[in-house]
């Protein structure tokens, strides 16, 4: 049989997740957000009298009041956060660079730097920043 595709809002309801099914005008209850799916392609896959794996479900989640965009923010903000550690790193990297060309040892360079002399051969290696 095909792949049967439905389309799911799901928004907070008192102390629930309610799953609204709009296409068979189906309403479905979920404790957690993370069980919404899978609560929604058993109510499905019971209702068209098919196997769960035959049900594909795209969520739609309606957050009360201002979370969604406070979500956005957060996710720009991570982007944000990542790319200036990530400049960070090359700048120390750089900096370790010459001061190990200039015959500074390991120790001295992880204290002017701020890092463990570990982190210091790792940086010096061209090795990744830890995330």
């Amino acid at each position: 049989m095909a792949t049967l595709s439905y389309d799911v809002t799901v928004s907070r309801d008192g102390a629930a997740w309610l799953l609204e099914i709009a296409p068979i005008d189906g309403t479905a209850e979920a404790r957690w957000l993370g069980e919404s799916e899978d609560v929604a392609r058993a109510f499905i896959a019971d209702f068209e009298g098919v196997d769960p794996s035959d049900v594909e479900i795209a969520l739609t989640v309606v957050y009360p009041g201002e979370t969604a965009g406070y979500l956005d923010e957060a996710a720009n903000q991570r982007a944000i956060s990542a790319t200036a550690l990530e400049d960070e790193w090359l700048a120390l990297a750089n900096a370790a660079h010459e001061l190990d060309e200039a015959g500074v040892t390991k120790r001295d360079i992880g204290d002017i730097l701020g890092l463990a002399v570990p982190r210091v051969r790792k940086i010096l290696r061209g090795g990744p920043r830890d995330q």
